[in-house]
């Protein structure tokens, strides 16, 4: 019965999962050995330079473009700026929104991070003020009706259990001027035995290795 309720909602995702999806990897292309491509902070050649990445960087995550598509949003060192895309190629593999890349999430207030491995659909949940990882399972995932780039997993795992959503859209941790392209909200419950407070915590993800 769970089996077949999860192919169903899986059948919704192609819906949103069709169109070359941010955030994303990409890779530094077209520049000189002894060149550097520019990061402003505008989205122009007039822009400001905030610094600069190496000819040949792999795994840089634009978590944005501007209207015309010509200039991608990433980061560097604890801020963000805009690089021409004319300099960056779409490194291969699936979308963020199939589950199949890792990715690292995080907030504060309270403090908290997340780990994802896509290979068992597992996360690892560490608190400031737990002495124990958590571990969760996703169950199944459906994309969001009427909303593209947007997703809800259901949750389990020894001691818990509930949901997130996971959805595409800039999102910034409040320490930092970076910018991150996924923001998530997760809700976890605890067993019936355990007499643990429920939990209830938003922050944001990076596919950023």
């Amino acid at each position: 019965m769970i089996r077949a309720l999860a192919l169903c909602l899986l059948s919704f995702l192609p819906s949103i999962a069709g169109a070359e999806a941010l955030p994303a990897l990409f890779s530094v292309k077209g520049v000189a050995a002894n060149d550097v491509l520019n990061v402003r902070a505008a989205p122009s050649a007039e822009g400001d330079l905030l610094g600069s990445l190496p000819p040949g960087a792999t795994g840089v995550e634009v978590v944005a473009l501007n209207p015309e598509g010509t200039w991608g949003r990433v980061n560097i060192g604890e801020t963000a700026g805009w690089v021409s895309m004319r300099f960056l190629a779409r490194e291969p593999g699936p979308d963020w929104i199939s589950l199949d890349v890792p990715m690292s999430c995080y907030g504060t207030e309270p403090f908290w991070s997340l780990d994802y491995a896509p290979d068992r659909r597992n996360m690892m949940l560490r608190q400031m003020a737990d002495e124990n990882d958590l571990g969760l399972w996703i169950n199944w995932h459906i994309a969001t009706s009427g909303r593209n780039g947007q997703i809800g997993w259901n949750l389990s795992g020894p001691a818990r259990q509930g949901f997130a959503t996971l959805t595409a859209e800039r999102c910034t941790d409040g320490m930092s001027d970076r910018e991150m392209g996924l923001s998530i909200s997760l809700f976890l419950n605890p067993d019936q035995e355990s007499a643990a407070e429920p939990i209830g915590l938003s922050g944001c993800c990076t596919l950023s290795r």
